[in-house]
Parts: C-alpha cells; sequence; structure tokens
C-alpha cells in the first residue's frame, strides 16, 4: 500500500511537470499569435491557470516523499534527536489533519460544480468540476503521503526518499 501511495506521487510529480511544460508551450504560443498573427487565443491564460494549481497541487505529494518542502528547521537541530522525532511527528499528524480536511472539502467542491455543471465566467465555458478534480486529486494524495510518512515515522522507517531526491535535484 505505501509502495502503491509512493508511485502514485511519483507519476503525479511527472503530470505536474508536464504541466509545467504545457504552461510554457502555451503561453509561448499567445505570444507568437498575438504577434505574428494577430489573434489571441482566448483560453490561453485560463488553462495556463488551471495547469498551476494542477501543477502545484499534483507536484506536492512527491515533493514531500523526497524531502523537497520547505522546512524551518532550526529547532529540530537545537534539541535532542528523540525530541526532534516527537515534534516531526506532531507536524505530520497536524499536516495530515489539514490536508485531510483540505481533501474533504475540495472533493466536495468538485463534486458540487459536476453536479450542479457549473462552467468558467470566460467565453470558454470550462466545466470547472475538471480543474477542481485535478486539486483535488492532488490535495488527496498529499494527505495520502502524509500518511504515509506517519506510518514510516511510527515503524522506524525513513520518511524521505532520499536517492529520488538525489535523483532529481538540480545544482
Amino acid at each position: 500500500m505505501l509502495r502503491l501511495i509512493d508511485t502514485v506521487s511519483h507519476l503525479a510529480g511527472y503530470a505536474a511537470a508536464l504541466m509545467i511544460t504545457g504552461i510554457a508551450a502555451l503561453v509561448l504560443t499567445e505570444i507568437v499569435c498575438r504577434n505574428v498573427l494577430n489573434i489571441s487565443l482566448t483560453f490561453a491564460w485560463d488553462y495556463s491557470a488551471y495547469m498551476m494549481a494542477g501543477a502545484i497541487f499534483c507536484g506536492a505529494a512527491f515533493t514531500l516523499r523526497t524531502g523537497g518542502h520547505v522546512r524551518v528547521s532550526l529547532l529540530t537541530h537545537n534539541v535532542p534527536p528523540s525530541i526532534s522525532k516527537v515534534i516531526d511527528f506532531a507536524a505530520t499528524v497536524f499536516a495530515l489533519g489539514i490536508t485531510s480536511f483540505a481533501s474533504y472539502a475540495l472533493i466536495l467542491f468538485a463534486w458540487q460544480s459536476f453536479t450542479t455543471g457549473r462552467t468558467s465566467s470566460t467565453i470558454d465555458a470550462t466545466p470547472l468540476v475538471y480543474p477542481q478534480g485535478i486539486i483535488a486529486f492532488g490535495v488527496t494524495l498529499l494527505a495520502l503521503q502524509f500518511l504515509v510518512r506517519l506510518i514510516r515515522l511510527i515503524t522506524g522507517a525513513p520518511p524521505e526518499d532520499t536517492a529520488a531526491k538525489e535523483a532529481y535535484s538540480v545544482e
């Protein structure tokens, strides 16, 4: 089960990278179309925003697994290891609670858009269930990754995949 969540997080990280690439392609296409063809792609900015939100939330679980999130480690580095573990455990439980609530709320939000047929207010009238569903998926995956992290902390397994972090780090 833990490996499955890690694998899905890894795949969602790739999806986030593809979304960021899609943003770049869409914005560059919009710039070229405006300056060369004197036309505008009505959907470019909206879809770029949808992809940015999707990339942020879909990449969050992979970033957590690889230890890439920004942390304030001043406190944990200046206390004994046993207290540092308690702080890490408490922070993980707290984050699991927040992301679980956010996941629940975002799933309900996407479901409401689906049942009411809500669309964007732009000329494209994009069904909002799609971008909201991607965000809900990403936050749910992040909550599951926090659960996996908590299980690893309890069992004494390393909570982060340092090999993956080193493989994907850019210096």
